[in-house]
């Protein structure tokens, strides 16, 4: 296929039309580029430094086209050659006959010689006449996605709005929208909230949820590449009390990507040979999800502790054997014909286009209003004062030699301002010395890390280690330098308590660095329903 389509490039010399769309959109995505952390702009920067490019460009780099040369384009065509390339092969089962080992780590492997009855079929396809090649091969045709409306109304303001409005409210949908007045670019973020309760009613519905969400993606996949090239994005997921769309990018196409992604999962068509294609990746997935790194299990075991109703990898893993393509054809119809739709809107938009895509959101998928009754409620577990549990589990890797504990102490209601507030202020003051004690003096391990923890429902601060020594130890660790820095907290003066409150006011009133920063927090108090914009804290009237 790969020589086929050279072949196809050769018939014909570069089309300059291609280039200039992809000029095109090279420029917009660099001129309407997001801030970035300072951190990875010098790392990207300080490489580019590197290669031999004018002075003049090392803040456009190689994110522009510049020139459009047809010689050099039909140069490096003809270097993919037949006689010019390598091929590596990856397999799930070991083939046998490896006679190499790598330097460093012992990897084994082979090379050798293509086959030659391969190659020669590989030279018949790259000969084919246009007419004996794969029908689907064609050149790029051209992107409708691509934006040609940058206009922004920019408006002076006193003060930036610090929350969105709520601008419909009723028993089909609730509408929050916020015109954005700080980053002032053509762009705009959708998020929307599908609520209904039989997603999460059982670990075998929200396996069904799940392979319905990567249906939903699979069928999109080739309608949504040129969107990505535009600079539009989308994304369709779930959690334990909603199905989640968001779609995201320049505001000038971004209603036509919504559209198409809400008729698709109307509409989608569940056939047996992509059910069974998605099914096998889920299972590898959940497979792949138990031989990970001790830290990075321990924390859904956690969650799965104390929220009302989680499951863990093994409890869906168990399920998805049963599940069928007719089972969640059933589910489709049943999840879609009832729910209640939240929308977030955020960007250069307006009132009017808010309520427009919620009127297309409720018109494109038609369910009946889900009754607030019905809606799933957060909650979880609140565990008693001076309680103390363990949960031990055994990994399911034997060559796993890591141990790994999250060490939770539950800190308080997680819509308490002031419980949020010294929790944080303890991480402030925790981070360094535990890190200090732990890693660099008595070396436990390499991932170490203490800090707050929010919960469904409660917040916390916990201590994660992951170490060969065994979890007992660990424990004993922490509790040795819990009662080490309960000396250090008492012999603590005021001038540098204070310092640990200027510090961490400066960091939770630190100015947002674009667009998709402010979205992801309005969004994580609409979609937690506790609704506290305001990340004012009362820290200056906490005493030591």
């Amino acid at each position: 296929m790969f020589f086929q389509y050279v072949s196809l490039l050769r018939d014909q010399p570069p089309q300059e039309w291609i280039f200039e769309e992809q000029k095109g959109i090279a420029d917009v995505n660099f001129k309407f580029k997001q801030k970035s952390p300072a951190m990875r702009f010098v790392m990207k920067t300080s490489a580019l430094m590197q290669k031999p490019l004018p002075r003049e460009w090392l803040l456009s780099g190689e994110s522009r086209l510049r020139k459009f040369d047809s010689k050099l384009i039909q140069k490096a065509i003809d270097c993919l050659r037949p006689d010019n390339f390598r091929i590596t092969i990856v397999s799930q089962h070991y083939p046998g006959g490896w006679d190499k080992k790598e330097k460093w780590y012992g990897t084994e492997y082979k090379v050798e010689k293509i086959p030659r009855d391969f190659m020669a079929e590989i030279k018949e396809a790259a000969a084919k006449a246009p007419e004996q090649r794969l029908k689907a091969l064609h050149l790029p045709h051209q992107n409708n996605f691509i934006p040609t409306n940058f206009d922004v109304e920019k408006k002076e303001v006193d003060k930036p709005a610090i929350e969105p409005k709520l601008v419909r409210n009723d028993a089909r949908a609730r509408t929050w929208f916020k015109k954005d007045d700080t980053f002032w670019v053509p762009k705009a973020n959708v998020i929307v909230n599908f609520r209904s309760p039989i997603i999460y009613a059982s670990a075998a519905t929200a396996v069904k949820t799940r392979i319905y969400t990567d249906l939903v993606k699979d069928a999109l996949e080739e309608y949504a590449y040129d969107a990505d090239l535009a600079g539009l994005q989308y994304s369709v997921s779930y959690g334990p009390r909603a199905l989640f769309l968001e779609v995201s990018g320049y505001n000038d196409k971004l209603s036509v990507l919504l559209e198409q992604v809400l008729k698709t999962m109307r509409d989608l068509e569940i056939k047996e040979d992509r059910f069974e294609i998605v099914k096998e990746r889920l299972k590898r997935a959940y497979d792949n999800s138990e031989l990970q790194m001790s830290y990075q299990q321990v924390g859904d075991y956690i969650h799965w502790l104390g929220a009302e109703r989680a499951y863990i990898v093994e409890e869906f893993a168990a399920e998805l054997p049963n599940v069928t393509a007719e089972a969640v054809r059933c589910h489709k119809r049943q999840l879609l014909g009832q729910m209640h739709i939240e929308l977030y809107v955020h960007g250069n938009v307006y009132k009017k286009d808010a309520i427009q895509l919620t009127d297309l959101i409720q018109s494109t998928l038609n369910p009946r209003p889900l009754p607030q009754t019905q809606w799933p409620v957060n909650r979880a577990l609140i565990f008693p004062p001076g309680s103390n549990y363990v949960y031990q589990r055994t990994l399911k890797d034997p060559a796993n030699v890591n141990h790994c504990i999250e060490y939770l102490l539950f800190t308080g209601d997680k819509g308490d301002r002031m419980v949020r507030a010294k929790t944080l202020l303890l991480d402030q003051m925790v981070q360094e010395p535990a890190y200090d004690q732990l890693r660099t003096k008595e070396q436990l391990g390499y991932i170490v890390f203490s800090g707050a923890r929010s919960l469904v429902t409660q917040y916390g601060f916990r201590f994660l280690l992951q170490s060969e020594r065994l979890p007992q130890h660990l424990e004993s660790r922490v509790d040795a330098f819990i009662e080490l820095f309960s000396k250090q907290l008492q012999d603590m003066s005021e001038e540098e308590f204070g310092a640990h409150k200027r510090s961490l006011v400066v960091r939770r009133l630190k100015k947002l660095e674009n667009l998709d920063s402010e979205s992801s927090r309005h969004w994580s108090q609409v979609a937690t329903e506790y609704f506290d914009f305001d990340i004012g804290m009362s820290l200056p009237s906490l005493r030591l």
